[in-house]
């Protein structure tokens, strides 16, 4: 959980994995979340304002994906649902292969 300047709180998300997964938000697992947060956390209100339902591509053994198509020009992709967590990271460590060497 995270919050904005304007006081809002961000919650992190739950994930499912499968071949096909439900392309639909599962609100229990909204619930369940929220019931777990307050076992830690008094907020003002635990109305959700918005949620989102995020598709990941994956690559077989790898989180990210890191291709050079032509000189000077680096595309960096596919975390996995990871992004929040790595991608900052991630450009870092890109970057300094790519400049500092």
């Amino acid at each position: 959980m995270s919050q904005n300047g304007l006081g809002e709180l961000i919650i992190g998300d739950s994930h499912e994995y499968g071949w096909s997964p439900d392309p639909f938000v599962r609100s229990e697992l909204n619930h369940y979340i929220l019931d777990y947060l307050q076992k830690f956390v008094q907020p003002p209100t635990l109305e959700i304002a918005a949620t989102w339902h995020g598709v990941y591509a994956k690559l077989p053994g790898a989180t990210e994906l890191v291709m050079e198509p032509e000189p000077g020009v680096t595309v960096v992709n596919a975390l996995s649902g990871a992004g929040m967590t790595l991608s900052f990271g991630l450009a870092e460590e890109i970057v300094s292969q790519r400049f500092d060497s």
